[in-house]
């Protein structure tokens, strides 16, 4: 025999509020497992004194001292690209010059 119209309100209602305590149930849990987290988190550290912090003139030094490091670092590796690009360049130049002379050669053999 087919369902009535209330039961079948009757019977999705039911599936709503099945699902509804499950939802509520998964949300329980969670909030469980946060509390035990939180329960068992490790102290928080104390936070650093103003006489700890460095002071200006230190943090100046500091940045400087980096600065110049970091400049004499990019000098040597721009110096040693530049040098890697002039044998380069010498290379090519030597290729270019034996390829001319190897064209003229031939072109020379060809005409006679």
């Amino acid at each position: 025999m087919p369902a009535t119209y209330i039961e079948t309100i009757e019977k999705l209602q039911q599936q709503g509020l099945e699902t509804l305590k499950q939802a509520q149930a998964v949300q329980i849990a969670a909030i469980h497992s946060v509390r035990e987290i939180v329960a068992s988190a490790p102290a928080v550290p104390s936070v650093p004194s103003f006489d700890k912090i460095p002071s200006l003139a230190e943090l100046t030094e500091l940045s400087a001292s980096f600065a110049k490091k970091y400049v004499d670092l990019q000098t040597s590796y721009f110096n040693e690209l530049a040098g890697v690009f002039a044998t380069v360049q010498k290379d090519a130049a030597a290729a270019l010059d034996r390829a001319a002379a190897t064209a003229k050669t031939q072109a020379e053999t060809v005409a006679k």
